[in-house]
């Protein structure tokens, strides 16, 4: 059954026709597509929407992806997606973000992990992560220490 998270956003995705294999269960890449769609709705609800990201001349980008997978998953299916905060990457550029894909009776399906920065789209450079990023895993130093 569905262990107790504490998660910071969930979702629920039906799989389509087109996320599933000749092996007639959801193909690798459907997982990372919907985690993907899922930390987006994250994103856009703690206020970091496409417009936002527009307005700061940032975007983000992935170092690292990687997924494990425990069950099947099947067209039809309506699965449940969390976005978690992983463990710290050790830098105020880059977060962990987990992803948690459970099937309709709650069983884990598949935990997807990305590393994930924000690049400034004009130097092509990485900065620092947005101050609500950077809240969600206290990594925001206390106004004292700015001065």
């Amino acid at each position: 059954m569905s262990e107790l998270i504490e998660a910071l956003y969930d979702k629920s995705i039906e799989i389509r026709w087109a996320d599933c294999d000749a092996n007639q269960h959801m193909r690798h890449s459907a997982y990372s597509d919907v985690c993907a769609h899922t930390r987006i709705g994250f994103l856009d609800q703690i206020g970091l929407t496409a417009e936002w990201f527009k307005e700061q001349g940032i975007g983000p980008v992935l170092f690292k992806e990687e997924t494990e997978y425990f069950r099947e998953a099947f067209m039809g299916e309506v699965l449940r997606i969390t976005v978690e905060s992983g463990e710290p990457t050790g830098s105020k550029k880059s977060v962990r973000i987990v992803n948690k894909v459970y099937k309709p009776n709650g069983e884990l399906a598949a935990q997807h992990q990305v590393v994930v920065g924000w690049m400034d789209v004009k130097l092509r450079k990485v900065v620092e992560l947005p101050k609500k990023i950077q809240q969600l895993y206290g990594l925001e130093l206390p106004t004292e220490a700015l001065v």
